[in-house]
Order: C-alpha cells, then sequence, then structure tokens
C-alpha cells in the first residue's frame, strides 16, 4: 500500500513519538469466499450495507496495518498484524490490543482512523498519549446549515465569506473529539482553541494542521486515557482478588502442600 506521509509541525510543544499516513482508498473489495485483511473484524464487516462503507473501513484498515509496519519497523520489533484486534470502548473510540491468546505485553501505540473523499488517515502514538486525526479536501466548503452544529456564535461570525475557517474548525474539533476519546459525547460548540491547543477537564490537547497533497489535516494529541480491559486482563484481575481473599492461595503451591 502507498503511504503519504504527514509531517506535523508543532508549536511550542515537544510532541511524543507519532506517525501520520494518508493513503488513497482501495478499488476493489474482498470477494465473498476471500479471506478479510488483519484488523477487519469480520462481525462488524457484515454490518455494513454499501459498498462504499466497506471500501472507507477497509482502507482504514489497510492503512492501520501498514503503519503498524512502519512503526515496529522504526523500533526493531518483530510483530504482526494478524496477532491484533481493533476494539473500541463505549463511546467507540478504538484501541489496538493484542489477540486473546497471544499472551504479548509488549506496548502498542494509541491510534485514530479517518476517511474523507477517498482518502484514509491514520495517526500513531506512543502509548502514554492519545492521538486524534481528521482530514478534509482543501477545497471542501462546509455548508452554513451545519455551522450551528458544530460552532458557537462566536466562531459562525468569523465564518462568513470564509469558508477556510468553517473547514479548519470542522477538522479541528472532529480531530480534539478522537483524541479525548469522546466523540459526539463532547459538544463540539464547547470546543474553543486557545492558538494552538484545547484545555478539557485539566487536560491539554496539543493541535498541529497541515496541508498536504490537497488535503488539510489536523492531529490532536493528549494525555492517554485507560483502554477497555482484555480477556487476560480480566483473568488477572479473578486470580488477585481470590488471592487477596485467601492468603493460603497458591498457584500449585496449595496442591503441592496437601500432597507433601
Amino acid at each position: 500500500m502507498q503511504m503519504l506521509k504527514v509531517e506535523p509541525v508543532w508549536s511550542g510543544f515537544s510532541a511524543p513519538p507519532h506517525h501520520v499516513h494518508l493513503a488513497e482508498l482501495p478499488d476493489a473489495l474482498p470477494g465473498e469466499d476471500d479471506p478479510l485483511p488483519p484488523l477487519v473484524d469480520a462481525s462488524e464487516w457484515s454490518t455494513f450495507r454499501t459498498d462504499k462503507r466497506r471500501k472507507e473501513h477497509l482502507g482504514g484498515r489497510l492503512l492501520l496495518g501498514a503503519s503498524m509496519d512502519g512503526w515496529w519497523k522504526e523500533r526493531g520489533f518483530v510483530g504482526r498484524t494478524d496477532e491484533l484486534d481493533v476494539v473500541r470502548d463505549e463511546h467507540r473510540a478504538p484501541y489496538l490490543r493484542w489477540r486473546p491468546g497471544v499472551w504479548r505485553q509488549a506496548p502498542l501505540p494509541g491510534v485514530s482512523i479517518g476517511h474523507s473523499e477517498g482518502r484514509a488517515v491514520v495517526g500513531l502514538v506512543d502509548g502514554n498519549w492519545s492521538i486524534g486525526v481528521d482530514a478534509e479536501p482543501m477545497g471542501r466548503q462546509i455548508a452554513e446549515a451545519a455551522w450551528d452544529m458544530f460552532a458557537s456564535a462566536d466562531e459562525r461570525s468569523t465564518f462568513a465569506g470564509q469558508h477556510g475557517a468553517a473547514l479548519r474548525a470542522w477538522v479541528t474539533k472532529e480531530a480534539i473529539q478522537k483524541a479525548l476519546g469522546l466523540g459526539m459525547h463532547l459538544n463540539p460548540r464547547h470546543i474553543v482553541t486557545e492558538g494552538s491547543r484545547f484545555v478539557h477537564q485539566g487536560s491539554v490537547v496539543h493541535v498541529s494542521h497541515t496541508e498536504v497533497d490537497g488535503m488539510l489535516v489536523c492531529v490532536a494529541l493528549a494525555p492517554a486515557r485507560a483502554p477497555p480491559s482484555t480477556p487476560e486482563d480480566d483473568v488477572l484481575d479473578a486470580t488477585r482478588t481470590a488471592m487477596e481473599a485467601d492468603p493460603e492461595w497458591g498457584v500449585g503451591c496449595k496442591t503441592t502442600r496437601q500432597l507433601a
């Protein structure tokens, strides 16, 4: 897959290691009898009703896989994307995790996936951080009827005759909502940036805008949020609870003592 690297420029902020890439969506879809690529969940795939939606999902996951290969290669790590799943929390924010049964503990980056006008965009960031990415064609005009949905009255007053300002606000708010893992649970009208950052409940979100290949790309970085628990986490938590409830409890030890 051909990826176009985006290199955000940050103002007054020492950004953690992160990757952002753009790529064209695929022209073709897997056949009915073809296996789905890694990171594409069969149950989610089965819910899509249009080829457009399938191509968007497929393109995002293919780009995510290619981005992960580059992430691992840069770090000298040997990993396989077919050992990973993309899971979502209660706000549908995506996370990477090792597949059940793999039992790997190597850290995984924070992730953000988007798509627009035939392109996919993916962001990865060091695991101590969360990332949100959004991209739109530079020439896109956000319909005035949509301004009320995402902008405050003060902001809307600056959009008149300035479609570029409306577009910039749109991608900024989308990226911030993703970086905070809240989506539309964070009212976009309440997102008002202070220069190149936004503050939400004490958390500072840093924002960068880059124009690349006719696209306006916004990247937002925020402190990491806790990922959903894995089945392995649940087993370990249950084991810890049992051990705390019974000091004599142990793995193998109790049986050994009884046989002694």
